[in-house]
């Protein structure tokens, strides 16, 4: 980024860079850990207040303070545009991807911003230098697609009796509708192992808990339990 118009939009926005103010110095990682399979989703379009937005995914900026994401995302194009009309951004956050095409004419990809939302909190999927740039100028509001996550009684209750039998729930990458059922060794091991099974509903998962359930109360502990688990997930997942 040019430091002349670095310097400039700094002054424009009475940022002091050798101290700045509590909004630039957070870091761009607050996101709670949760289980995504433990909760339903739903994505809307809506307006979000970038302050909210404190999380990407983006492994080069994550671990960033906001100004310093900020400036190692090289937007002197943006900053030079903001001196010149700030009301274009103003319009153009707020704005939907379609209406942003015809203000720009790029793209729609690269006039969509997607996010997460859990409970409240924000994390940027994709548009992660137009976040940081509305942050920084403080604008006040963002138009984006958000997959909304939402904590579900039934999921949970799922997950904790399946993790109880050795057997991670988790959803499947593959297929956004779809869950897999994976090993908890195999999980620990190799996040991107394969699935043991994948299911389209929560009655299907149900039901073969229950039976996994019922053929482990069949047989004592012993030293050869591992095998005889691996025995029973094999005739259950696969056949």
């Amino acid at each position: 980024m040019e430091a002349k118009d670095m310097a400039e939009f700094y002054q424009k926005l009475e940022i002091d860079r050798d101290n700045p103010r509590d909004y630039l110095l957070k870091k761009m990682n607050d996101w709670p850990e949760f289980q995504s399979f433990c909760c339903t989703k739903t994505k809307v379009e809506k307006l979000v207040n970038p302050q909210q937005i404190n999380s990407t995914i983006h492994s080069k900026y994550s671990d960033r303070s906001l100004i310093e994401a900020f400036e190692e995302s090289n937007q002197s194009g943006r900053c030079r545009k903001f001196l010149d009309d700030p009301s274009y951004f103003l319009k153009y956050m707020k704005s939907t991807p379609e209406q942003r095409v015809k203000m720009n004419r790029r793209g729609l990809g690269e006039n969509t911003i997607t996010l997460h939302e859990y409970k409240g909190k924000f994390s940027i999927r994709d548009g992660n230098h137009r976040v940081l740039f509305a942050k920084v100028a403080r604008i006040p509001l963002v138009y984006a697609t958000v997959t909304v996550f939402t904590p579900d009684l039934q999921r949970t209750d799922l997950f904790k009796k399946a993790k109880a039998m050795g057997i991670i729930l988790d959803d499947y990458r593959e297929d956004p509708y779809s869950c897999a059922a994976y090993l908890t060794d195999e999980l620990e091991y190799n996040p991107r192992c394969e699935p043991f099974r994948t299911f389209e509903d929560l009655q299907n998962i149900e039901a073969s808990l229950l039976e996994i359930q019922k053929e482990l109360s069949q047989f004592q502990t012993n030293g050869s339990q591992e095998s005889k688990i691996r025995q029973i997930f094999n005739k259950i997942f696969f056949r």
